[in-house]
Formats: C-alpha cells, structure tokens, sequence
C-alpha cells in the first residue's frame, strides 16, 4: 500500500511537504493534548470529587487504549488506505475533544478519553507510514527529525499553554482548543492528501483471537507497571496482573504462528536492524518520559513552582529540540543513524549525570544548561531511531512497523516511569534513615536546628510548648525534603546508567547510508514532457 504521491512528486515536488505539515499538526496535537491533561490531574480531583487514585484513570486509560488497538489500527489501515484511516483518526480525536469538555463526571471524562485515544493514539503511526511512503530513504531523517520536532516539543510547552488555561480559564479549555487545529487538520487533509494505491476496500479477516491475547497482555502489563508503586510491587493485585500478562504473552505467540493471518506478523522481528532499533526506542522513551516525569515533580514539589512557571523552565529544552532534530535528520541522511545515535546517547547519558547534582538552592543557569544539552542529545536519538527503524523495513512492513515501534516506545516509558517512581521512594526512605541515624538527640547539631527552628516559631507568635514541638517537626519535614532532592538525585544518575548502557546495542547497529539515485535518461525524458 503505497500514497500515490512518490510517482507524482516528479510533477509536483511540495506534495510531500503537504503531507508532513498535515501529519505534523496531528501528531503535535494529539501529544500536546496528553500533556495538558498531565497537568490538569488535581483540578479533575476538585472538579469531580476524586482521589488520586480514581482520577490517574484519565491518563492511564487513555495510555492503554492507545497501546491495546494498535493491531486494530493497523487492521483498518491496511482496509481503508492511510487517507481514510488519517481522517478517521482526526475525526474520532475531535469528537473526543469535544465531549470531554462537556464531561458531568469522572467516569463520563474517562469514557470521552478513550475515544479520544481512538484517534490520538493512532495519528503518530499513521502519520510515520504516511511520510515513508512520500519520502524516499535517503530523506527520511530529516522528514521524520521534522515530524519529531513537534512530538517532542509538544510535552515541553503542554504544562506551560495547560497551566496558563487552568490558572485564567477552566479546565474545559483544555479541550477546546483541540476543536478548531483538529478541525482544520482534517478539513486540510481531506483536500490534499491523495487516496492510496492498490487498496481494495474489501473486508479482510480478522484475527480475533490475537486481538484479545495481545490486548490482554500489554493491558494486564501497563496496569501492573503504573500501579505498583501504588499498589505495592508484592501485592497479590499486582502479581496477578503480571501473571495473567504473561500467560497472555505466551497464548498471543502461540496464536500468531497457528492462524493463517495473523493480526501481527511476528516475521518483523527476524529483521535485525529493526529490533536493535526497538531496545533503543525503550532507552529512549526511559530518557524522554522519565525526566518528563522527574523533572515537573522537582520544581512543583520541591521547588514549590507553579505549573505555568515550570512550563516557562522548560522553554531551553523545547529549543533545542526544535534546532536538534532537522540537523540531527539531516546528519542521520548524510552519514547514516549509528554515529548520530552514538552522540546522542552520550550527550543525554551526561545531562542526566549533570542533573544528579540538582538541589533545592539550583539556580536558572543550571538548569537551562542541562535542560540545553538533554534537548540536544534526545534530538540525536530520535531522529535516528525512528529513520533508521523505518528505512530497515520493507515497503510492505511499513505500517504495522510504526505501529509496534510506537507501542514499544511507549511501554518502555511506562515501565520508565514507574522504576523511577519506585527508586524515589526507596532512595528518599535510604536517606531519611541515614539522616536521622546520624542525627542524635545529644548531637550539637540537632539541639542548634530544633533550637533556632523554635526560636522562629516563638517570633511568629507561638507559645514555648507548642514551639518546642513544632520545632521537632519542622526540623523532619527539613531533612525529609533533603532526603527527597538526594533521591531525585540518584533518579538521574540511575536513568543516566540505563541511556549510556544503550550505547551496547547502538554500536551492534549495522549503519547503512542510503544515496540519493541519480535520474535516468528515461526518467530525465519523463520530467521534460
């Protein structure tokens, strides 16, 4: 299935360019959304009445019907052609939109997320399949390092655009301003993007069962990797989701190769570019959505900045992403993904190491140089592994490839996030221990702290007792804060280690540049004509 754009790019060169604006907007679109959303959890919270754990389904459901119909997605991209499935895919996100801005529950939001996630979810692979088909190889990483740029931006200026709408608005904006792009987008799409070729709308079977083990599997694994920490890691909750996963795991493996079509074609992963391309896909969701996740927490939590402030610190990062990843694109196309990779890997690997030294006395400066250098270095690993990882497949491969590397990516952030999650909890309790394991009743230094901490809260009108006692307290909350920063601390240093590891297969990957082929005099006579 192939965009009938390649063969009239001769007569008409801004085809592709079209096509990567609209894909671009869609894409942008729907990441920003998750973003905002992201922001807006504690406002939900007030809104409907919820406590954390009710109102984290707003994220988590959404993230699983996103990672759940993906076969589905490509099921119907292979029925309908990219045009239709594109449309439809924009169509189901604003119709999403709009009811969850008319949301009168928690539950109701949750139902109008997932079919927002109908569409959201599956715009990126679409859109990734739509611009392979338009660029030829030795395009593809700047087009995709353009596609890139806005996926990567979108999260840096999310919490920024959802906290001002929170802060002056409501949180129906939220939703609001996905009505008119999506509508635009759609509209833009349905007169410029051309129909595919050699799509035969006529249904096609359906592998019902691998739909259900697959769905089971990743469902049961993505619940079990955001709610441990919650849950506990040794619950039986969370032990039986892992066990039905990987029964699920198994039962899906043995039924993609008994059914004559499988709804995935397990023969992708004999391709050994394009698995190594996947390991480092997780290492870089790790390093994208960890320090997303690490990052917002330190300056709201610790730093005790406002969303709208925290969106405006991450300003450098989006910066230089949107410098990084056309040059990183256009360096992948001139000297291939492996060296690109490679530096990308060790310039992000050091912002983390550089971020192990983040404190609550950090100033801007600091913090705009790590942010600088990790924007830099996450443009060198996308911009390679999404090129690279396309380029390795065959034409046919194509759509359901995009989709398996996007669903990769994005459980390899899950499974980030909550590893992190699970080492601030242990590391702040390791440092809280050894603080107040050094810190004795008779030490000098603790009859100075809870002393002058008294001292303050006499001066603020307290009576001797009750500053006595808020002088205990307000000195723990003290070292519990400082027990925090140090576990932030070795977070990074922690994510650091796992992207530098990612150099291992990165230097297994077989480089392969593709050169731009000089036109025939057949071909020359074609254009003339």
């Amino acid at each position: 299935m192939v965009l009938d754009g390649n063969n009239n790019n001769n007569n008409n060169k801004s085809y592709k360019w079209w096509v990567l604006a609209i894909v671009m907007v869609g894409s942008f679109m729907g990441v920003l959304d998750n973003s905002i959303v992201n922001v807006a959890l504690p406002h939900f919270m007030v809104a409907f009445g919820a406590n954390t754990e009710e109102v984290e389904w707003v994220v988590t459901a959404y993230m699983l019907a996103f990672a759940i119909l993906m076969p589905l997605a490509v099921w119907l991209r292979n029925l309908l052609g990219l045009k239709v499935a594109f449309l439809v895919e924009l169509a189901f996100f604003v119709v999403g939109s709009f009811l969850c801005s008319l949301s009168w529950s928690l539950d109701s939001l949750i139902v109008f997320r997932l079919i927002q996630a109908i569409g959201a979810g599956d715009i990126m692979p679409t859109g990734m399949t739509m611009i392979s088909e338009v660029f030829p190889k030795e395009e593809r990483g700047f087009a995709l390092g353009m596609w890139g740029m806005g996926i990567t931006v979108a999260p840096a200026i999310g919490p920024t655009l959802g906290g001002y709408l929170l802060d002056h608005v409501s949180w129906h904006a939220l939703f609001y301003i996905n009505i008119p792009i999506g509508v635009l987008a759609f509209f833009w799409g349905l007169s410029i993007l051309r129909p595919a070729k050699g799509d035969i709308n006529v249904l096609k079977s359906f592998d019902f069962i691998g739909f259900i083990t697959f769905g089971l599997f990743l469902g049961t694994l993505l619940v079990a990797l955001t709610k441990g920490e919650e849950k506990g890691w040794s619950s039986s909750y969370i032990l039986n989701l892992f066990a039905v996963s990987y029964f699920s795991f198994w039962a899906f493996i043995i039924t993609e190769f008994t059914v004559k079509k499988p709804i995935i074609d397990l023969s992708i992963f004999r391709n050994y570019n394009f698995v190594i391309l996947n390991i480092l896909g997780i290492t870089r969701s790790i390093a994208l959505f960890g320090t997303v996740f690490l990052l917002p927490l330190f300056f709201q939590n610790l730093m005790g900045y406002s969303a709208t402030m925290t969106g405006i610190l991450l300003i450098p990062q989006a910066v230089m992403v949107s410098i990084g990843m056309p040059v990183a694109g256009k360096v992948v196309d001139r000297i291939g993904p492996k060296y690109p990779l490679i530096f990308g890997l060790l310039l992000t690997s050091f912002s983390l190491y550089y971020f192990h030294s983040l404190s609550l006395l950090s100033d801007y400066t600091f913090i705009a140089e790590g942010l600088m250098m990790r924007g830099l270095g996450i443009s060198f690993i996308m911009a390679p592994v999404t090129s690279a990882a396309i380029n390795s497949l065959k034409p046919e491969e194509i759509n359901l490839g995009s989709g398996m590397l996007n669903v990769i990516m994005q459980t390899g952030g899950t499974f980030g996030i909550a590893m992190l999650g699970t080492i601030l909890d242990i590391r702040t309790d390791f440092h809280m221990a050894t603080y107040t394991g050094h810190l004795l009743p008779s030490s000098p230094i603790t009859r100075v702290s809870l002393h002058r901490v008294s001292e303050y809260a006499v001066l603020k009108g307290a009576s001797f007792y009750t500053a006595a006692i808020a002088g205990r307290g307000g000195f723990m909350a003290y070292l519990h804060q400082w027990a925090t920063v140090n576990a932030f601390d070795d977070a990074f240093m922690v994510t650091g280690i796992i992207v530098l590891a990612g150099i291992i297969p990165a230097l297994m990957f077989r480089n392969i540049i593709y050169k731009k082929k000089r036109p025939s005099k057949e071909d020359i006579e074609v254009m003339e004509m």
